[in-house]
């Protein structure tokens, strides 16, 4: 039986971290990943199906119908996101201080600050933003809303626009490039790709990959698979004394955006698709960040049909999108009556998280139409949903959005495995068995959380070192 100090299961922001960590510090790490190598394709399409798990095709159900996008390959959704860095907001860190016994906030706050260093962090430069960032700050500006460049974590980023479909030049710095690639060829984990965790068990560890079957020693097991499917093997494998409550507790960032139609050709090939952010100024709750659309995925993002629809598409070369996001109310939960690969996610927006959005929606718009908008289009399928000026968006936005409505989708799965509900501080389930990912972040950040679950990773890869490193 081949023996190893620690197996983590996932190579994603918790996943990598730790595996990357625990393997500088000493120990034999076998890191498995579900997926293959992320590679760059040209072809958005491609890397949706490719790199994205169940082929993009993954959503929450409730009262509509809310895509989730999460990653599947090495590197996990680090691979395919925008490489936004937020911190962790100081009050929800202190309020896990006082709620979970033995949290630290000082020592969080040491992880966040040894994150951002190693993604070598930095605040997008004007150059590399987009056409759309660029219009849409002016836009706020005029407004007199503060908005500014996002903080990103890259190394050379010279602003190619497929951020969210395997970055091509390898600037993104991904889990793997910040934790795994720096490390010396002999000291780096294992990596198994095509592989997953079919059980745990103090002391042991059981692998799949293809038909075949292994057990392996392990002294610890750490669980990184994502809020998405962590808590469907822990309720399988019934891990630790709280495993009924693994998959309740869903958090997401139910989103959406908008397309402003400009005299100008906006969309060029290159630049930071996510670039810029603001806080609406009247409800922190509420994000706007900048958000691309290649041309190969534009029409299925047109709430839009017929003859408006091959209009705005005829016009796509003047199109600029800016998004939004909230920090919700809402609870969902995740199961998995067909298998892990393909979890059921229920979730449905509360009446203050529509509200919240329909907020949000007036000000990317008032936004547009500041930068020089003509027309703006509205995420909503609804005959109406297309507005001329700030005053009629407003006013097709003046009773609300439903929910069968919205053209949206959903962000950053949290929650199923929360801190405080099913592991403590030290993210243990059981003897041996760990968890590390974003179903561990017990609520809501409201911002883009991979510093955040970065930050869970290196405090539990101190704690398995002894303290050390």
């Amino acid at each position: 039986m081949k023996s190893y100090d620690a197996v983590v299961a996932g190579s994603g922001a918790g996943g990598a971290a730790v595996a990357g960590r625990l393997a500088a510090g000493g120990m034999k790490v076998l890191l498995l990943e579900r997926g293959g190598p992320a590679r760059a394709s040209r072809s958005a399409v491609s890397a949706v199906r490719r790199h994205y798990a169940r082929g993009g095709l993954g959503a929450a159900f409730g009262d509509g119908l809310l895509p989730v996008p999460t990653g599947f390959g090495v590197g996990g959704t680090t691979a395919i996101n925008s490489g936004t860095c937020l911190r962790t907001p100081a009050d929800l860190v202190a309020g896990w201080e006082r709620d979970v016994p033995g949290f630290s906030a000082a020592e969080f706050s040491s992880r966040l600050d040894e994150a951002w260093t190693a993604l070598k962090v930095k605040q997008a430069p004007t150059e590399t933003l987009s056409g759309s960032s660029r219009l849409v700050l002016a836009g706020f500006r005029r407004l007199g809303v503060l908005a500014e460049p996002l903080h990103r974590a890259e190394d050379g980023c010279t602003g190619e626009a497929r951020c969210c479909f395997v970055c091509p030049s390898g600037a993104k710095m991904t889990s793997d490039k910040a934790f795994l690639d720096p490390l010396p060829s002999g000291t780096r984990p294992e990596l198994w790709t095509r592989a997953e965790l079919v059980g745990a068990a103090s002391g042991r560890a059981t692998v799949r990959r293809g038909r075949e079957v292994e057990t392996v020693a392990a002294g610890v097991t750490v669980l990184s698979c994502g809020a998405l499917e962590t808590p469907n093997l822990v309720r399988a494998l019934r891990l630790g004394p709280e495993w009924r409550r693994a998959g309740d507790g869903l958090t997401l960032h139910p989103a959406a955006k908008l397309f402003g139609l400009f005299p100008q050709a906006v969309l060029p090939a290159r630049g930071v698709p996510q670039g810029v952010g603001a806080v609406h100024p009247a409800d922190h709750r509420i994000r706007l960040e900048g958000v691309a659309t290649p041309p190969e995925l534009t029409a299925l993002t047109l709430p839009l049909e017929g003859a408006r629809l091959k209009a705005w598409m005829a016009a796509r070369a003047r199109l600029a999108t800016f998004g939004l996001m909230v920090k919700d109310e809402a609870r969902g939960s995740v199961r998995a009556p067909f298998g892990r690969a393909w979890p059921l996610v229920r979730y449905a927006p509360t009446p203050g998280d529509l509200e919240r959005l329909a907020r949000g929606m007036r000000l990317a718009a008032d936004a547009l139409f500041a930068a020089g908008a003509e027309r703006v289009l509205l995420p909503l399928n609804r005959r109406r949903n297309e507005a001329r000026d700030a005053i009629e968006s407003s006013a097709l936005l003046s009773g609300g959005v439903t929910a069968r409505e919205l053209q949206g989708m959903a962000f950053h799965p949290l929650g199923t495995c929360g801190l405080g509900r099913v592991v403590g501080a030290d993210l243990r389930l059981c003897p041996g068995v760990y968890v590390c990912d974003g179903s561990v972040v017990p609520e809501s950040l409201g911002v883009n959380p991979q510093i955040t679950i970065y930050a869970f990773a290196l405090s539990l890869a101190a704690r398995l070192l002894g303290g050390k490193g």
